[in-house]
């Protein structure tokens, strides 16, 4: 598994191109850049792309977008750089909307969320949980989603790639040891990354199983809920 995820983009303005492709090359991804939409099944076969960039003025119609859309295929998300208000509004429901002009941290933020919800496909769907400090691969993180056979978790700091293919994942709170094959990672901000990733199996040493923790993990407290909770 490669430790970049590829993300095409089409785009036919040559500068703005340029400088969405420099700004993912530095967050870790591998862009792969076009002007329009003619090559892109050639990259679709050619690349392990997860995800597509491209320039509403390549999609003006509600049917380009939903052609579009089939052509990614369900685990490719789709998202479109222009003004929200002047895109079809049948299919946006399938594609999120990068608005100009273009900020990095804006970019950034767009398609780790975009790589973030169910992409890959997942085998058992996931729950939000209370934030839990956990150490993955020596460094501390915290496990924002649990399910009975995977989990999501976020890392502060300027490094992307630092979990392996395979890490080990402990919730010291919990007694949880387990060995975790990383599926996804996408920075979302300048400091902040997600990963998910499956549990393969339990470690020993650990005092509560996966299944247990991921059926007994708390759910995250509203405002409202906190607020009742104090007074």
């Amino acid at each position: 598994m490669s430790d970049r995820a590829s993300i095409a983009l089409a785009c036919p303005q040559a500068r703005e191109r340029a400088f969405v492709v420099e700004w993912l090359s530095q967050s870790g991804y591998d862009p792969v850049a076009m002007s329009d939409l003619a090559s892109l099944d050639e990259s679709l076969q050619a690349n392990p792309i997860e995800a597509l960039i491209a320039d509403a003025a390549l999609v003006p119609r509600e049917s380009d977008v939903s052609v579009l859309v089939r052509r990614l295929g369900s685990n490719r998300p789709l998202m479109v750089l222009g003004d929200a208000s002047r895109l079809p509004a049948a299919p946006l429901g399938d594609v999120s909307v990068i608005a100009r002009p273009i900020t990095r941290e804006g970019l950034l933020l767009s398609v780790g969320l975009a790589l973030a919800e169910g992409r890959p496909a997942r085998r058992f769907p996931r729950r939000n949980v209370e934030p839990i400090t956990a150490v993955a691969h020596g460094v501390s993180v915290t496990v924002r989603e649990a399910s009975a056979g995977g989990v999501g978790i976020e890392l502060k700091g300027p490094r992307p790639n630092v979990l392996p293919p395979f890490f080990q994942l402990r919730i010291p709170e919990f007694g949880v040891h387990v060995l975790v094959k990383r599926a996804w990672m996408a920075p979302v901000a300048a400091d902040v990354t997600r990963c998910g990733g499956t549990v393969e199996g339990d470690m020993p040493g650990a005092t509560r199983t996966w299944m247990e923790f991921s059926r007994e993990a708390p759910a995250p407290v509203s405002f409202v809920s906190r607020r009742r909770a104090l007074q």
